[in-house]
């Protein structure tokens, strides 16, 4: 399965209403998913002077949210990707540990096929915790933040 066609899945998906899409071709396959619980907006492609190594497109299914903690709630990941704290390198953090964030407040960016998607708040509370570190690959799901 090529690159074009996986993208051509992409737009058909976001054009619908559709949540879910799976095609199955030989021996690859592709789920894309649409999750409500966090809203993505591309940002910007960034130009690299070396070539990054991508993270694989799809992982095989989501991983649930894990938890830091047995009490609190977590803003997750709704993407695969390389998680930044920053909009871009020397600049400010979108939060840190003691910010209140409201729904809808875009809390990080995460990287994906060069390009940044925004991740925003899906509740409002207190960053508690930043559970991962800026440049880490993170995964469907991952929890991100903890919240007080």
């Amino acid at each position: 399965m090529d690159l074009p066609k996986i993208k051509a899945l992409i737009d058909l998906l976001n054009s619908s209403g559709l949540s879910a899409l799976e095609l199955a071709e030989g021996e690859h396959s592709v789920r894309l998913e649409r999750h409500a619980n966090a809203t993505a907006h591309t940002v910007v492609p960034v130009p690299t002077a070396a070539p990054l190594s991508a993270p694989p497109l799809f992982s095989p299914a989501p991983a649930p949210a894990e938890a830091a903690s047995s009490t609190g709630r977590v803003i997750a990941a709704p993407m695969q990707g390389i998680f930044h704290l920053t909009p871009a390198p020397g600049e400010s953090p979108f939060v840190q540990i003691g910010d209140e964030v409201q729904l809808e407040q875009v809390v990080c960016v995460i990287e994906a096929m060069k390009m940044f998607n925004t991740v925003e708040s899906d509740q409002s509370g207190r960053i508690a915790e930043v559970l991962v570190s800026s440049g880490s690959e993170v995964k469907v799901g991952q929890a991100l933040f903890r919240l007080a």
